[in-house]
């Protein structure tokens, strides 16, 4: 594994990173200065960055105005991971000026963590953090399945599937009505798509026949993809 490299990340935060399509992405035509209908001036401010920093520092309710302000907190800080976090009802910054009560989330992206550690029962190439090109298709079909699911169950459109940096990949959805889906409905989502199999002591699903019409659709997804 390569030696971590400060001169690197610097010039990644100098350089490459994309602060103005993360600006463009996470502000949804909301800008600063914009005067269009609708347009929600501190929108991009009220989201909450939280940042890890070499040894482990972990800093809460970063916020910036825009791209500007963002590339350039991020180099002077250099943080090693990056989290993006809910917008708030005020910018994250001043939460300490008012009650936790009155702190309150306004919305956020309905996302999707697969980790490829889920498939250790069932993968016999690779085990927890170790990856190979083999298992890697286990991804790949539930990428495949969850798209669909999404898309054709629920109704999304903007659904993003970006690679999380380590073993695993993280879904985004970012339809308005996903990001205003309250915690409830967020777990109920998350119910219907699961499938539990037991391995891990847990109640397993009970499976019917005529399989429910998402399962049927996953197995007619996956059924190629093994026989490959």
């Amino acid at each position: 594994e390569p030696a971590f490299s400060e001169e690197l990340l610097d010039l990644y935060y100098k350089r490459l990173f994309p602060y103005d399509v993360m600006f463009q992405w996470l502000g949804y035509g909301n800008e600063p200065q914009g005067k269009h209908p609708g347009n929600v001036k501190d929108f991009f401010y009220r989201r909450e960055w939280s940042f890890t920093l070499a040894d482990d520092i972990y800093i809460r309710y970063n916020c910036f105005r825009d791209a500007a302000e963002m590339k350039a907190a991020m180099i002077k800080k250099q943080p090693h991971k990056i989290d993006i976090g809910a917008v708030f009802n005020m910018p994250p910054k001043d939460h300490l000026g008012v009650s936790a009560a009155s702190f309150k989330t306004v919305e956020r992206e309905l996302v999707f963590d697969i980790d490829l550690t889920d498939y250790d029962d069932v993968r016999n190439c690779c085990t927890g953090a170790k990856i190979c090109g083999k298992c890697w298709q286990y991804m790949t079909m539930a990428v495949e399945c969850l798209d669909l699911a999404l898309k054709e169950d629920f109704g999304f459109k903007h659904v993003a599937f970006i690679y999380s940096g380590r073993r695993g990949v993280h879904c985004w959805v970012s339809d308005p009505a996903a990001r205003a889906l309250s915690n409830e409905a967020r777990s109920a989502v998350v119910e219907y798509l699961g499938v539990n199999l037991g391995a891990d002591g847990a109640k397993k699903t009970a499976l019917t026949w005529p399989p429910h019409p998402s399962l049927r659709r996953s197995y007619q997804v996956l059924k190629p993809l093994f026989d490959a």
